[in-house]
C-alpha cells in the first residue's frame, strides 16, 4: 500500500509540472501573437517633386560680399589733448566735417608769432627789393634778406600746418564705423582716432568660375538682391574682371552699385544675377530638396516607397530652383518636405507632389 501511494504521489507531481509548462508555453505564444499584432511598420509621409527639364534664360548667379567704395582709418598727425569729439559710431558726416578737435592754444600762439614774422619779412623784402633796384644796397644784403624771408615763410607754413592738424576732418562723406578716443585723452602722431566708410556707391565682389568667365564683359548689368531686404532689387554694372584665377579656378569680378539709399552695408552677403538673353534647357529641382551644403550637395530620391540619399552636382541657381548637372535624371522624384525624418533606406509614403 505504501508503494502504491508513493507512485501515485509522484505521478500527480509529474502531471502538475507538465500542465504548468504547457500553460507557460501557451501564454508565451499568445503574448508573441499579441506583440506582432501591435507592431506597425512606419512609412514616413513625404512630399516630392519631379526633377524636370525646363527652358530658361541662362542667367548667371553668384554669391557676393558688399565692399565700401572707400574706407579709411584716421590717425592723429600731432600731439595734443582731445577737447571735442563731434561724431559717433553710425554718424553720417560730410567731407570736411571736423570730427575731432585737439587743444590748439600753444599751436595757435606759435602760428600768430610765425605769421607776424612772415608778414614783417615780406614787407622788409619788398623794401629791400626796391633799394636793390635803385642800387642803394649790395647784392649780399638783398640775398641775406631773401634768405630771412624764405625762412620766415617756411616757419609760417609749418605753424599753419601744425595748427590745422589740431582739427581732424573727414576726408570724404561717409559713415563712422569706429571711434577710438574720448574727450580728455592725450594723443600722439599715429594714434588711431576713427574709421570712416563711403557706401554711397558700393562694390560687390564675386568669384566667377572659369566656365562662365568668357560669358561676361565689363559694363554688363547685374541684379543685386539679399534675403535681408526681401523685394528689393538694385542694379549694378560690372566694373572690373580679373585676369588671374585662384586655386579654385575662379576669377575675381567687381560690380559697382549705386547705394544712395544706403540699403546695402559693408560686409553684407548678397546674390548677384547677370541676366542673359540666351535660352536653354536644363534639369532643375526645387531648392528645398537640397540636403547638406552646396559644397557637398545631396538629395533624397524615392524609389518603390524607399528614400535613397544620393550625391549630385549643382550648376547655377535660378530663383527658387537649382540646376543639376550630374546625379539625377529627368522625372526622378526628390523629397521636398519631410526630409528631417529621413535617412538612407527609410520607408516612406508619398502624400503629395509639388
Amino acid at each position: 500500500m505504501k508503494g502504491r501511494k508513493k507512485i501515485f504521489t509522484l505521478t500527480a507531481i509529474f502531471l502538475l509540472v507538465i500542465l504548468s509548462i504547457g500553460l507557460l508555453l501557451n501564454n508565451r505564444s499568445k503574448n508573441l501573437a499579441k506583440a506582432k499584432k501591435n507592431v506597425v511598420l512606419t512609412n514616413f509621409p513625404v512630399y516630392v517633386a519631379k526633377a524636370s527639364v525646363e527652358e530658361i534664360n541662362l542667367s548667371l548667379e553668384y554669391n557676393g560680399t558688399v565692399q565700401p567704395n572707400a574706407e579709411v582709418s584716421i590717425a592723429s598727425e600731432t600731439n595734443g589733448k582731445v577737447v571735442a569729439v563731434n561724431a559717433d559710431i553710425g554718424s553720417y558726416v560730410s567731407k570736411g566735417t571736423v570730427l575731432i578737435k585737439l587743444d590748439d592754444r600753444i599751436k595757435q600762439a606759435n602760428f600768430i608769432t610765425a605769421k607776424a614774422n612772415y608778414e614783417k619779412m615780406k614787407k622788409d623784402l619788398e623794401r629791400y627789393e626796391k633799394l636793390y633796384a635803385e642800387k642803394s644796397i649790395s647784392e649780399n644784403q638783398i640775398e641775406q634778406m631773401r634768405f630771412q624771408f624764405t625762412n620766415a615763410e617756411a616757419q609760417y607754413n609749418i605753424a599753419l600746418k601744425q595748427l590745422e592738424e589740431t582739427k581732424i576732418v573727414a576726408p570724404f562723406s561717409g559713415f563712422v564705423t569706429s571711434k577710438m578716443v574720448e574727450v580728455g585723452q592725450v594723443v600722439s602722431p599715429g594714434t588711431p582716432l576713427m574709421s570712416l566708410v563711403d557706401i554711397n556707391t558700393v562694390k560687390i565682389r564675386i568669384q566667377v568660375p572659369e566656365k562662365d568667365i568668357l560669358k561676361i564683359k565689363k559694363g554688363d548689368l547685374v541684379e543685386i538682391t539679399t534675403e535681408l531686404l526681401p523685394g528689393e532689387k538694385l542694379i549694378g554694372k560690372i566694373q572690373n574682371i580679373g585676369y588671374k584665377a585662384d586655386e579654385a579656378k575662379t576669377y575675381p569680378v567687381e560690380v559697382q552699385v549705386n547705394n544712395n539709399k544706403n540699403l546695402l552695408r559693408a560686409g553684407m552677403f548678397v546674390r548677384a544675377r547677370i541676366p542673359s538673353a540666351i535660352k536653354g534647357r536644363t534639369l532643375l529641382i526645387p531648392r528645398e530638396a537640397l540636403v547638406g551644403s552646396s559644397l557637398e550637395p545631396k538629395v533624397y530620391i524615392v524609389e518603390n516607397n524607399v528614400a535613397k540619399l544620393i550625391p549630385i552636382v549643382l550648376g547655377n541657381e535660378y530663383g527658387k530652383k537649382l540646376e543639376v548637372v550630374k546625379g539625377l535624371q529627368e522625372g526622378q522624384l526628390v523629397v521636398v518636405e519631410g526630409i528631417v525624418n529621413l535617412k538612407d533606406g527609410t520607408s516612406v509614403q508619398i502624400v503629395g507632389q509639388n
